[in-house]
């Protein structure tokens, strides 16, 4: 049986994962024209990007090591965007010059 104390926590990570996660749409990208250069559904793409920024809040409340939630943040947060972020290499005009 899960506490009602956890189930709380997980609530409440989920939640701020899903508001926090559009911020960084606010200042920088993925944004779509990039991937419509190369006859890609950029619309479509981008939301590779938008969800798993909403995921790391439920990641990091339904994970159980490490303990503290300021450790586990970022290693969610890293575990979530680095696949995303091989992708990003292998698009033409993204990543190092």
């Amino acid at each position: 049986m899960v506490s009602r104390n956890r189930l709380f926590y997980v609530v409440v990570c989920a939640v701020s994962g899903l508001v926090l996660a559009w911020v960084p749409s606010f200042f920088h990208g993925p944004i779509h024209q990039k991937f419509d250069l190369f006859y890609l559904n950029g619309a479509v793409m981008v939301w590779g990007w938008y969800l798993a920024r909403m995921l790391i809040g439920l990641w990091v409340g339904i994970t159980a090591s490490p303990p503290q939630w300021y450790l586990r943040g970022p290693l969610c947060g890293l575990l979530t965007m680095v696949p995303l972020g091989i992708v990003s290499l292998g698009i033409p005009g993204c990543g190092w010059p």
